[in-house]
């Protein structure tokens, strides 16, 4: 069970052609533990909506960023739901009647229809970004709690930024890929936002490593490079802006 388990998170994570939305959720305080309980009732849902078609995957995630002292995270955790494509992501779904038939025999109706109208009741504010995914490497280790993941935010600066991410930056994380360093690598662009959600991120990445003890990559140091090497890496850096990176935890998924 375990290996058709990490076989599903294995392929989920790379599936071509996706429309995502990424919800990036601030807690209210001391709310965790209902919250939790909250996303136990729609990974019931959830899974239900993957066997129907009507969802390709959806996962959440811990941010476990490490903050200074004294400082709040701006976000907890962050909940991804993966989509076909748009027209599976807009499509009319009976939410409510899905719920009803995950928890059937498990809860009341009163209860199903309570969980379902106050799902935001632990949350203080939930800020979605719609995206599509736009390139990714292959996917070598499936996703546990051990699995380092990590969201890096960005914003296009000039017109060259994606293809210099695409068909440049990229060869990098494919040979930290073939040192096992790392385990896949996707680059997602912003749709679509909430009305809070950062208006100057446009892009993200989100990086996926084989262990926190990583081996030395074969990457060239930058003093070693040559020079046409160290001018693409120049522009690609000028063709964006890069926000901190996001450190995640991975707590449950649609299987």
């Amino acid at each position: 069970m375990k290996k058709i388990f990490g076989l599903f998170l294995l392929v989920t994570f790379s599936i071509n052609a996706q429309t995502w939305q990424l919800e990036a959720i601030k807690l209210k305080e001391g709310s965790e533990k209902e919250y939790l309980e909250t996303e136990k009732f729609w990974e019931k849902v959830k899974k239900l909506a993957v066997k129907e078609d009507k969802l390709r995957a959806w996962y959440v995630f811990k941010n476990i960023t490490k903050v200074e002292e004294g400082k709040a995270r701006r976000y907890d955790y962050f909940v991804c739901n993966f989509y076909k494509d748009e027209a599976e992501m807009n499509s009319n779904v009976d939410m409510l009647d899905l719920a009803m038939r995950a928890h059937k025999g498990k809860l009341s109706k009163s209860k199903i229809r309570y969980n379902f109208q106050n799902w935001e009741s632990a949350r203080e504010y939930t800020n979605i970004y719609t995206l599509e995914r736009i390139d990714q490497t292959i996917n070598t280790v499936p996703i546990s709690k051990n699995t380092p993941v990590y969201l890096y935010p960005m914003a296009q600066k000039n017109d060259e930024y994606e293809n210099l991410e695409m068909k440049f930056a990229k060869k990098s994380h494919e040979i930290d890929i073939l040192d096992y360093r790392k385990a896949y690598w996707a680059f997602d662009k912003v749709i679509d936002r909430s009305e809070n959600a950062n208006k100057e991120i446009t892009h993200f990445t989100l990086e996926k490593y084989t262990s926190d003890n990583l081996p030395k990559s074969r990457r060239s140091n930058w003093d070693e490079m040559e020079y046409e090497e160290s001018l693409m890496w120049d522009m690609a850096f000028k063709s964006r802006k890069g926000f901190p990176r996001i450190q995640l935890e991975f707590v449950m998924s649609s299987e």
